[in-house]
């Protein structure tokens, strides 16, 4: 058996948790399975991703909006694949295809039968942060209908993927991710002078993360108490985000910090006061087992999948109830004893989710196909 897989996800990030899943998958191939990938690099070499690379900086709201600008919206940048591209597809060399994201592009290049897997349904659930251009949803349920297996990542995602896209639930699976995480050697971040008292936040602060209505909830607390504060990781602070933490009052209690690795990344989670999670929906959620091979007590949202991943290792909050936040925050800050509880728990939450498990389902889903 040959799974071929292409390089979407890899083509737009470098790093991720859809990056990090393909890249535990193409571990098969130490299990004998013949593994081919389709490299990224001859893709960022066609004369339109040259072009739309050269125009970045004319503009400042994004690839989307620079493909309207130049009146590309319709132009699938895979449409016309390079000639060392297309020959793997019309070669044919390979047995099951598995598309790294939602692009149909080799709908035209193969035949071949092909898994596809639902991470989320994030660009359904919530349209409203979603460009109207935005085509991820119509071209995930064309693949949906047309893959010979889909896989899933928790059973919530199976869930909304059954509720919205009305599709058969046969050939539908649900394969819970992993972390290797605890194998992670922790290392102190060079910028954590005096890094003490946080509350973690990590990633990406927009839209569904909620971080916003989150902060507001635990401004009181902060407010309450000046030697507490909240660390975020991801993109630096922004101006207008300065000017709502002054807002809150909370400006000089809010912190950022860049992390070069996981080993700092692993640091930050160990030493901090608590985890917190508000988005108002994951497919997953692999911070939540960052957090508990950290030994860092979790409160979470329970939107989503987030309390089937994290079981009964977190304090959950209904996202949009500010007391509902505060009451789990201030419990996990104030209470060594459930904080204790929480710890153990999640140590052995932790320990339920394996990688090996997780590539033996999935080829037994490629065996099907």
């Amino acid at each position: 058996m040959k799974v071929l897989y292409d390089h979407q996800i890899f083509f737009e990030h470098s790093f991720g948790g859809i990056n990090r899943y393909f890249n535990e998958l193409k571990l098969l191939k130490k299990e004998g399975v013949e593994v081919e990938s389709i490299d990224p690099e001859l893709l960022r070499r066609t004369p339109l991703h040259l072009l739309l690379k050269s125009n970045y900086k004319l503009f400042s709201r994004g690839k989307r909006f620079l493909r309207r600008k130049l009146g590309l919206e319709e132009i699938n940048e895979f449409a016309k694949l390079p000639k060392e591209v297309s020959s793997i597809f019309s070669e044919s060399k390979f047995d099951i295809f598995h598309p790294t994201y939602y692009n149909p592009y080799f709908l035209n290049f193969t035949n071949k039968p092909f898994v596809l897997t639902v991470h989320d349904m994030i660009h359904e659930i919530y349209k409203e942060y979603f460009p109207l251009i935005d085509s991820t949803s119509r071209d995930k349920l064309l693949l949906c209908k047309k893959a010979s297996q889909i896989v899933t990542v928790s059973q919530k995602t199976k869930e909304d993927l059954l509720d919205i896209f009305k599709l058969p639930a046969d050939n539908i699976h649900t394969v819970p991710l992993a972390s290797s995480f605890a194998d992670v050697v922790p290392s102190r971040p060079k910028n954590a002078e005096q890094l003490t008292n946080y509350i973690l936040f990590v990633g990406n602060r927009n839209n569904y993360k909620n971080f916003y209505y989150a902060t507001t909830a635990l401004a009181e607390i902060l407010k309450g108490d000046r030697q507490l504060t909240i660390l975020c990781t991801g993109v630096p602070f922004k101006k207008q985000e300065l000017q709502f933490f002054e807002d809150l009052g909370i400006r000089n209690q809010m912190r950022h910090i860049y992390l070069k690795d996981d080993g700092e990344l692993a640091w930050v989670y160990q030493n901090a006061e608590l985890f917190i999670f508000p988005s108002l929906y994951e497919g997953f959620g692999f911070p939540l087992l960052e957090a508990f091979a950290s030994e860092c007590p979790v409160i979470s949202s329970n939107g989503g999948s987030l309390p089937e991943v994290g079981g009964d290792a977190a304090l959950y909050f209904d996202p949009k109830k500010i007391r509902q936040i505060q009451d789990a925050a201030a419990t996990v800050l104030y209470d060594t004893d459930v904080r204790n509880k929480l710890i153990a728990k999640g140590t052995e939450r932790y320990k339920q989710f394996s990688w090996e498990k997780f590539r033996a389902e999935t080829r037994k889903i490629y065996e099907l196909v």
